[in-house]
């Protein structure tokens, strides 16, 4: 009967602690690997298209509807809404938020772009 008890008991502790920790590990992995690659992606677009085009903005409304907040602004912290000039640094801010195991959670990050060509 003990045995029984014992094995439970121990079932009991596993489902308890073991399996919500290894879900929470698991979501936030997943999301944080999504969040990187967005913002690669995006840096990169916006790099190609050489600032604020119509397709850079869909994307962007397209990626708000998923939880993403994305800014860009010149160096002088100015929001940037058109093509940038040759030479122009920008620099975009991301902001992420996700439901996880424990309740909403954020990730944020800042990166920049030189725009080289047109």
């Amino acid at each position: 009967m003990s045995e029984m008890k014992g094995f439970i008991f121990s079932t009991a502790m596993f489902i308890a602690f073991i399996i919500p920790f290894f879900l929470t590990i698991t979501i936030g992995s997943i999301h944080q690997q999504s969040f990187l690659k967005v913002t690669t992606e995006f840096r990169e677009l916006v790099k190609e298209e050489g600032g604020v085009t119509s397709h850079v903005n869909n994307v962007k409304q397209e990626l708000n509807k998923k939880g993403y907040t994305i800014t860009l602004n010149d160096t002088n912290g100015n929001v940037i809404n058109k093509k940038a000039d040759v030479g122009d640094t920008l620099v975009i801010d991301y902001r992420y938020k996700y439901q996880d195991v424990k309740g909403p959670q954020t990730l944020q990050t800042q990166n920049s772009v030189i725009v080289m060509q047109r």
